[in-house]
């Protein structure tokens, strides 16, 4: 600064100020590689599957004594052991996903719940953008999955396919039998909130940033992330759809850095499913088909454009309040 001062005239020295030092982020501690993260985050999604799958059937056990452990898979099916699957259900996932990414930001970060996005700095309007940008993502979701089902593949994997697909509509009708307001709620507790927090955690928080620090490129980390958390829900004819999604969380987590926005964003997706199954299970309607969401080629193709526009304002008006808050944060540390 004072070779800089001694080529401008005496008034305008006094203009020079320091630059603005911003308070760094919570940071990865040196001794652990990405390689090393990578290792800890996989071993902790194996144990806690097994961990998890251990306690769920424990708690099964004691809902209903009835269920036999050898028979577990095909009664865990009847609709009267619905709130069993649930709690089932929400147990495994905690154990999954939520307290991998916690342990591992744990260990690996000074800041572990700053790190994986748990703070509350967002504004009214980033929040208003994030409703609308589920409603536009579940209308592109819809031409995604027409389009996934008109990709050519084998008979054989075609039966396969739709197989597996009738497993998981057996599941979903197993624990979507919703027969009053009271049971909606904790339908919405445990299929759309509980798995929006533990997914988000885990994928956006937690591999997401990995993936974004390691390979130095904030679209491969996005994009990578995303097409993980589709395959990992094991649905071909939803895979375009679900990658769409994890790709547009993303990007809400990537321009927010608040993994809430990125909450709502999944609750609001999966509130809208299970409202469809509360809607038609009073109507007496629930069929496999009724869970099947299809709309017009233009009302699709109408989500994908207002999407992209509404990701770009979102960018905008993060990249404006983060700018801000940073400033702020930067004058109370010199103050």
């Amino acid at each position: 600064m004072e070779e800089q001062e001694g080529f401008l005239p005496e008034g305008e020295q006094e203009k020079i100020v320091e630059p603005v030092r911003i308070a760094p982020l919570p940071y990865v501690e040196k001794s652990f590689t990405h390689w090393g993260q990578f290792g800890l985050l996989i071993a902790f999604l194996g144990a806690g599957i097994i961990v998890g799958s251990i306690v769920s059937i424990i708690i099964v056990k004691i809902m209903s004594p009835h269920i036999h452990l050898l028979e577990l898979e095909k009664e865990i099916l009847d609709p009267a052991n619905a709130n069993a699957m649930k709690v089932m259900q929400l147990v495994s996932t905690i154990f999954m996903f939520l307290i991998p990414a916690l342990m591992l930001g744990w260990i690996v970060h000074k800041k572990p719940l700053p790190y994986l996005g748990f703070n509350l700095k967002f504004t009214w309007e980033q929040i208003v953008l994030v409703v609308f940008i589920a409603v536009m993502a579940l209308l592109a979701g819809s031409l995604l999955g027409d389009l996934n089902e008109k990709i050519p593949i084998s008979k054989h994997l075609q039966d396969y396919f739709k197989n597996k697909e009738n497993e998981y509509s057996e599941q979903i009708m197993a624990i979507a039998q919703i027969r009053n307001f009271s049971e909606f709620l904790i339908a919405l507790f445990v299929i759309a909130l509980m798995p929006a927090i533990v997914e988000e955690t885990f994928f956006r928080g937690a591999m997401q940033q990995l993936f974004i620090s390691w390979f130095r490129n904030p679209w491969v980390g996005i994009v990578v992330t995303g097409v993980i958390f589709s395959a990992i829900h094991f649905s071909y004819y939803g895979f375009l759809t679900r990658a769409m999604l994890g790709i547009v969380l993303g990007l809400l987590f990537y321009y927010s850095k608040s993994i809430w926005l990125n909450i709502l964003a999944h609750f609001l997706n999966n509130a809208a499913a299970v409202s469809q199954l509360y809607y038609y299970s009073m109507k007496g309607k629930l069929t496999k088909d009724s869970l099947n969401d299809h709309y017009p080629y233009w009302l699709g193709l109408s989500g994908v454009v207002i999407l992209f526009f509404l990701l770009v304002i979102f960018k905008k008006r993060s990249e404006e309040f983060l700018a801000e808050d940073n400033l702020l944060l930067s004058q109370n540390n010199i103050s």
